[in-house]
């Protein structure tokens, strides 16, 4: 799709597309909200990515894929963890598992961005999520 291409080929081009795409969304905020529960070794929920920019959750939630999966595109560019790993559904925030579509999200936003997926879905997912812990507390 034309936005896995333009995350690829041109930053500038991300940003803008992001913006159109997830509305109000801050990526710095959102990766800010990402490092605070991932030095507890703690998810979050979607909902949390939407309060962290100060959005209303019921009015912003259709942005919230696009947004994620720009910041999985980002989280690549740079060389960290996958940062979106940790970002589950609210019913799963105790053990960090994924429901079957929120893996299918992530798990193509991964591959959208680049990303390298040497191992089982599952295996992966939970690799990527230890590897965000691990940044966060600056181990990596």
């Amino acid at each position: 799709p034309l936005h896995a291409l333009l995350v690829r080929s041109d930053p500038a081009a991300n940003a803008i597309l992001e913006t159109r795409k997830t509305g109000e969304y801050n990526m710095d905020k959102t990766i800010a909200a990402i490092r605070k529960q991932g030095r507890l070794r703690s998810f979050l929920c979607y909902k949390d990515i939407a309060d962290a920019s100060g959005l209303n959750w019921v009015k912003s939630r259709r942005g919230v894929a696009p947004h994620l999966d720009a910041l999985s595109a980002y989280s690549v560019e740079k060389g960290w963890p996958n940062l979106t790993s940790i970002v589950v559904h609210k019913d799963r925030m105790d053990t960090g598992e994924m429901t079957e579509d929120n893996l299918k999200g992530f798990m193509e936003g991964v591959r959208a961005a680049g990303q390298d997926v040497d191992i089982e879905d599952v295996a992966f997912m939970k690799r990527e999520q230890q590897r965000v812990f691990a940044w966060c507390r600056g181990e990596l």
